[in-house]
């Protein structure tokens, strides 16, 4: 496409617009470039984004003007296939080399003194993490926030479950919508805006193989790889980020937020690559982690409010980041290992790893008297372990009547979206929700950390799925959800091989419910829901073992459910509890 470049000025910072950069294999990619008005030799910070390069991902960030005035140009580019740039745009495809080639062409800049940093979140987060793997001549470091370590594994798919409410509600408006207006299909473009308010419509679109409104556009046909790839297979490891860990050796700023979808991936990215350059300070690792949904970052979420010291400062932490690497401004690195907003609490805590050095797994036993259903029921978290007998919790699991989200970590857009912090009463009221409480905690209980559920379950289905999901209940009753997980019955072995069980045979399912910080008051309680459905924010699972794509909730079988704890199956919750 024809684009000419142009100048203007903003202010006290000149912007020239539509600059390319031409690609190793001779695709253009074009941005817009912030300098100061005053000249110099500056370095350089890149962002790459798929939403725009005019908007910059302002929604979260200060303009790049901001950055321009405190002594940066700014380069903000479109990837390829979006908007100004050329080529085709195959999310995650090209990435890695065009972040790398970006920053080798930003590096040599007319005012570029030659070192460059990224910044972005998301899905320019993501590109930071696999453009660093190519190590550019030039990256001095990254700044990747709110982003995953695997485009498989907790980002389209979670324990083998769809991410339903998140792919269908970014691809449509997000991806879709801006593709079809790019190649001039009105009638698309009609047909995906029309839509774009009609949820949670489109989360009941079945099969979602034959999705009409995106295959009638042929917006967005990687929609349907995805839905074909539904295991872990070389067509995901090839795509990700934690296969790459080897050879990221830029220092990061990783920050991420306790209601984002992507917070276990961002966790998993600091952990991992702080581990491979131990105390290197050339390579140092940071991480920040705040009360925040993917969007927007701020101190009211949900039911919530965190307080003044949960509002958005990773601007100014930034800041500091890149003078620090770029200007060369201080003696080390700044800023602690890791730094999390500890909820309930609500302020923030300094640890020097993640997960933080004297936690201590605390086992809480699913207790019940064979009634856990609702809150209405008799389940309880103990500290001691079931008696022989004691009777197994049983109810029955209806596709066509899924327990519905109520907040939860997903993406983009919390009014389409299932997100954030929301009273979870409605939903404990039903009799295929087991409800498992502490008694009243007489002290204050600090949970930092991954929560694991171990359940003994049986289903007399072909598959099903087992959903588990955190809780903190007030003196009042209020119950507000911290973290959840899931996982699908196949899948519970492995993510790439799945195998089938056996119907009405117990299995041990093994449930990432989420990694929180948060400290349970006392007069509050801990309490754990299970379940065998979390829609919209994962597709329904029909109980046949049908795939993904496939499986309608008309074909659906209802499952009667069992979860065991007895002394030869004790289902447990574990708690990583960090002492007084």
């Amino acid at each position: 496409m024809a684009v000419a470049e142009r100048e203007h000025t903003i202010g006290d910072v000149v912007v020239r617009r539509d600059v390319p950069a031409v690609m190793r294999d001779g695709t253009i990619l074009r941005a817009d470039v912030y300098r100061p008005q005053e000249p110099g030799s500056y370095p350089v910070l890149v962002q790459r984004t798929p939403y725009d390069k005019t908007v910059a991902q302002q929604i979260t960030y200060s303009h790049p003007a901001w950055y321009a005035r405190r002594g940066y140009v700014v380069v903000v580019q479109d990837t390829r296939g979006r908007f100004a740039s050329d080529g085709d745009f195959v999310p995650f495809e090209d990435e890695a080399l065009d972040t790398a080639d970006t920053v080798a062409w930003a590096a040599q800049l007319d005012g570029s003194n030659g070192r460059v940093a990224t910044y972005g979140f998301s899905y320019p987060g993501a590109n930071q993490l696999l453009g660093a793997a190519e190590q550019p001549e030039g990256l001095a470091c990254i700044a990747p926030g709110f982003t995953g370590s695997d485009f498989y594994d907790g980002w389209t798919y979670v324990g083998g479950a769809f991410s339903l409410a998140f792919v269908v509600s970014w691809i449509e408006p997000l991806l879709a919508l801006p593709e079809a207006l790019r190649r001039g299909d009105l009638e698309a473009a009609i047909a995906l805006a029309s839509n774009a308010t009609n949820y949670p419509g489109l989360y009941w679109t079945q099969p979602l193989a034959e999705f009409p409104l995106l295959k009638s556009t042929g917006a967005a046909p990687y929609f349907f790889d995805w839905l074909e790839h539904d295991t872990r297979d070389e067509y995901w490891r090839s795509l990700s980020i934690r296969e790459r860990y080897d050879r990221i050796a830029a220092p990061a700023l990783h920050f991420g937020g306790w209601y984002d979808s992507f917070i276990e991936g961002t966790l998993e990215n600091y952990a991992a690559l702080s581990a491979r350059h131990g105390d290197d300070p050339r390579r140092a690792q940071r991480l920040v982690v705040g009360p925040w949904l993917h969007i927007p970052w701020g101190p009211l979420n949900g039911v919530r409010h965190f307080g003044d010291d949960a509002r958005n400062r990773l601007d100014e932490l930034q800041l500091e980041w890149f003078d620090y690497w770029l200007k060369d401004r201080g003696a080390e690195p700044p800023g602690p290992p890791v730094r999390l907003f500890v909820m309930g609490a609500n302020g923030w805590r300094d640890f020097d790893g993640w997960p933080p050095a004297g936690v201590r797994v605390q086992e809480w036993h699913l207790r019940s008297s064979g009634k856990a259903t609702s809150s209405s029921g008799d389940g309880s978290l103990s500290r001691e372990r079931p008696a022989a007998g004691e009777p197994p919790d049983v109810y029955v699991s209806i596709p066509a009547m899924p327990v519905p989200s109520m907040g939860g970590r997903s993406c983009c857009d919390a009014g389409i979206t299932p997100m954030g912090p929301l009273e979870q009463s409605f939903v404990e009221t039903r009799n295929d929700v087991l409800v498992y409480s502490t008694p009243v905690l007489e002290r204050d209980l600090t949970v930092i950390g991954t929560v694991e559920l171990v359940l003994y379950a049986a289903t007399d289905a072909a598959d099903t799925d087992w959903t588990a999901k955190l809780v903190d209940v007030d003196e009042r009753g209020h119950a507000v959800n911290l973290c959840d997980g899931i996982v699908r019955a196949r899948f519970r072995e492995s993510l790439e091989h799945p195998t089938p069980i056996e119907p009405n045979r117990v299995y041990e399912y093994r449930i990432r419910v989420g990694s929180t910080a948060n400290v349970f008051e006392a007069g509050h309680r801990l309490r754990l829901e299970v379940s065998s459905s979390n829609f919209p924010m994962f597709d329904v699972n029909n109980n046949t073992g049908q795939r993904v794509g496939e499986a309608t909730i008309l074909q659906g079988k209802v499952a009667t459910q069992a979860v065991f704890h007895d002394a030869d199956r004790p289902s447990r919750l574990l708690v990583p509890v960090l002492p007084d």
